[in-house]
């Protein structure tokens, strides 16, 4: 076996294979449960678990062997909390070492990448909050709006196009077909 072979099939344990691990048990867990339903209640969880439990394993065989990277291109792509292994891999990324010189440039963008995440959590707080005092159509409809509006940085007329065809799914899904009056 030759060192490159070696180095392919090498198995990489860190917290992102660890979430992987605990979102590919949520999703198995999530496929198995839904067993216990009535059959018109199964459809929606056992979906959503067996197309989760594939996309998450694929990731899992991304982030956890390295050499697979290049077969698997399609899974390791940067997302909103893109890590900076992300951005190297990406082509056209801006140079790491470059970033890296400027002074407290790690420290800045550690920064950063914690207010981006904290700014998540509050706006699902806020979408929690939302949604114990209003309808459910109308919290994710303005949900969304503000989100891709504030965040997506959209305009105006694509944020609330986008809510309504959410809310109109939503509506369809849970009120007329599975009759889950919300």
């Amino acid at each position: 076996m030759t060192e490159n072979t070696k180095q392919e099939t090498k198995f990489v344990l860190s917290d992102t294979v660890l979430f992987d691990l605990i979102v590919l048990i949520f999703f198995l867990l999530m496929a198995i449960m839904s067993f216990e339903y009535n059959p018109r209640a199964r459809s929606i969880p056992l979906a959503l678990g067996i197309i989760g439990s594939i996309m998450i394993f694929l990731q899992l065989l991304a982030d956890a062997i390295p050499g697979l990277r290049p077969r698997l291109r399609f899974v390791v792509q940067g997302g909103i909390l893109g890590t900076e292994d992300d951005a190297k891999n990406k082509k056209g990324a801006v140079d790491a070492k470059k970033a890296s010189q400027a002074p407290g440039s790690e420290i800045e963008k550690s920064a950063r990448y914690w207010l981006q995440v904290m700014r998540l959590v509050l706006w699902l707080v806020g979408f929690v909050v939302l949604l114990t005092q209003v309808n459910y159509l109308i919290a994710v409809g303005v949900f969304i709006i503000l989100i891709t509006k504030l965040e997506a940085k959209e305009t105006w007329r694509k944020s609330i196009i986008l809510a309504l065809c959410i809310d109109a799914s939503f509506y369809v899904l849970f009120d007329l077909i599975l009759q889950a009056h919300l």
